[in-house]
């Protein structure tokens, strides 16, 4: 007999159920609510009394795999925050423009710190004078002290002029003698040059008694003749006679006529 195609037959319904079925737990697998899932509209299910059709073999059709779909409620923000950590989300254009501006602001930071180290190294070190303020308080005014006569040095005890000259050196020209009596000037010893025979003697102006017994003018004066005329040198390029490596150490005294 044939079937009413406006009867569903039981194979069908049972693979309907099957399929609502797989879908519906398809649904919760990704979180999608199933009651807001429309049921496709069925066709009314009238089981005909007919007599059944022999038993069809049906396939269970496997559900196909629903793809998840990252459903963005809106654009995440820049910077989050969660208890155990802090996300920057920002795109590698803005990055490298971020990077790039820092950059920027360490070379000019670095070379106004150049500009001004030079400024400073070329300022003139000025060392200012701290001038200790003090309160001025006036010393008492002492009355004047009494001036005491000086003590007046007892005079010394001239000695009588003696009749003997000290004898300086001796030679045969007196032209060579000229520095020399220049150069005891020099240090307060007069002297003159005087002519014994074929031969000229520099010898003291002032006259002695002695000129070796320790304490008398005439032995000061030896000694001041040795000391100073062992330095003497002759005028450079002069020519003149040098008298020995230390000069005038031999004096001698004579008597003056």
């Amino acid at each position: 007999m044939a079937r009413n195609p406006r009867h569903a037959a039981l194979y069908e319904l049972i693979n309907k159920a099957r399929f609502k079925n797989a879908q519906q737990k398809a649904l919760a697998r990704i979180g999608v609510k199933t009651d807001s899932v429309k049921p496709l509209e069925e066709r009314p299910v009238v089981v005909s009394q007919e007599e059944p059709a022999a038993p069809v073999q049906v396939e269970t059709a496997r559900p196909e795999p629903v793809k998840t779909i990252a459903a963005w409620s809106a654009k995440p923000k820049p910077f989050r925050v969660y208890p155990d950590r802090i996300e920057l989300c920002i795109s590698w254009q803005a990055a490298v423009i971020t990077t790039l501006a820092f950059v920027a602001v360490l070379l000019v930071c670095f070379r106004l710190g150049q500009a001004y180290s030079i400024k400073k190294a070329q300022e003139p070190k000025v060392a200012k004078a701290v001038v200790p303020v003090q309160a001025v308080i006036p010393e008492p005014v002492k009355p004047a002290a009494e001036k005491k006569p000086a003590a007046q040095n007892p005079p010394k005890m001239v000695e009588p002029m003696g009749d003997n000259i000290i004898v300086i050196t001796s030679y045969d020209v007196s032209s060579h003698l000229e520095p020399v009596k220049q150069y005891f000037a020099t240090y307060g010893i007069a002297t003159e040059i005087i002519k014994r025979g074929s031969r000229y003697l520099l010898v003291t102006q002032n006259r002695f008694n002695t000129i070796d017994k320790p304490g008398t003018d005439g032995y000061e004066m030896k000694k001041k003749i040795i000391s100073v005329g062992a330095n003497y040198k002759p005028p450079a390029g002069s020519g003149f006679e040098s008298f020995g490596t230390k000069p005038f150490q031999d004096v001698y005294a004579m008597k003056a006529n």
